[in-house]
């Protein structure tokens, strides 16, 4: 576990310190330009649909039941902070931040019930797919063909060229990369939620019904799972709070949020600037109007902004407190 949290943070975090500097350099030295873009793309009213509403729908869940599961669940993990302290007495008490916390579970178990059976009926419509057109038989092999289309979230040889050139660009030895619908850091985001689950919710369950487990497990493995759970939700809490939120509001080009995940759009502007590839593939295909918007947003922009904002803020205020008491353990040997 140790090892995958400095591994993760060390890579990650490297990627995002030489985005970070080579987007500070591109601003000095053309800010003219780089402000000119951004307005361009925020006054851009040619909009494409990039998310349906159940996927905002989940991230609504996703996003909340994360907030939650941090807030009532990092205390206990800093429990000898003074802000830990005062987070328990706001919510009630250990009692009533564990209850909250098992709330936070189940939400998150619903997100991921939902997200899969929804993939599982989008692959049932699309069975079809598996046979082949010259035979008629079923091939399994169409399968990985499937995976493998730009509109998976599945990393393919296309991501780690795209990170390649993405490096590249960050140290001015060539050019920026123009995605597809999705990039490679956003399928690690989604693939890292699927390991998350996985590592968190199982040793989340064996804490929670410690004797259920018992029965057919070793007692020492709800030490393990302990361990586990409190180190896989730092790294989760640490790479949201950081990795995360600058790839998607912190850099220059996003700040101080993309609204994209409320307001499910993207214009035609940004769209040509950070994923052409795709807006070149939907015209080629034929099916750029049927992603072109046709609701309003305006009437929703404060709403979905408020909440937006309320949750960045959250997880700015929270991942400061971690840092505060990690550097105050380090520091007094504690």
């Amino acid at each position: 576990m140790t090892g995958i949290l400095v591994g993760t943070f060390l890579v990650f975090g490297l990627h995002t310190l030489f985005w970070l500097f080579r987007s500070i350099w591109l601003y000095r030295h053309d800010s003219k330009q780089f402000r000119e873009a951004k307005t361009t793309i925020a006054k851009d009213e040619e909009q494409f649909t990039r998310f349906q509403p159940f996927e905002r729908f989940l991230h609504l869940l996703v996003v909340s039941s994360f907030l939650l599961l941090v807030l009532t669940g990092m205390p206990l993990k800093f429990y000898y902070t003074d802000w830990a302290k005062a987070v328990f007495s706001f919510l009630g008490g250990p009692q009533t931040a564990r209850t909250l916390h098992h709330f936070g579970a189940v939400i998150t178990f619903l997100y991921f019930t939902l997200h899969v059976s929804d993939t599982l009926v989008h692959f049932w419509k699309n069975r079809k797919f598996l046979r082949d057109p010259a035979t008629g038989k079923v091939k399994l092999a169409r399968l990985w063909t499937a995976m493998s289309l730009p509109d998976s979230m599945i990393p393919t040889k296309q991501d780690l060229t795209d990170f390649v050139a993405h490096n590249k660009w960050f140290f001015g030895q060539g050019p920026k990369p123009q995605f597809d619908r999705w990039t490679y850091f956003e399928k690690f985001d989604y693939l890292a939620v699927f390991w998350g689950i996985f590592a968190i919710g199982v040793s989340g369950l064996i804490m929670w019904f410690p004797e259920f487990f018992s029965k057919f497990m070793p007692g020492w493995m709800i030490n393990v799972s302990l361990i586990i759970h409190s180190d896989e939700a730092l790294l989760a809490a640490g790479f949201i709070f950081t990795v995360h939120f600058f790839n998607t509001h912190f850099r220059l080009e996003k700040f101080p949020m993309d609204t994209v995940i409320f307001s499910g759009r993207i214009s035609k502007s940004e769209m040509l600037h950070e994923r052409k590839r795709w807006y070149d593939r939907l015209v080629a295909e034929g099916r750029l109007d049927s992603f072109r918007v046709k609701d309003e947003w305006d009437a929703w922009k404060g709403i979905a902004k408020t909440f937006g904002y309320l949750f960045f803020g959250l997880g700015v205020v929270l991942l400061i407190l971690i840092l505060y008491a990690m550097t105050s353990r380090l520091t007094h040997g504690g």
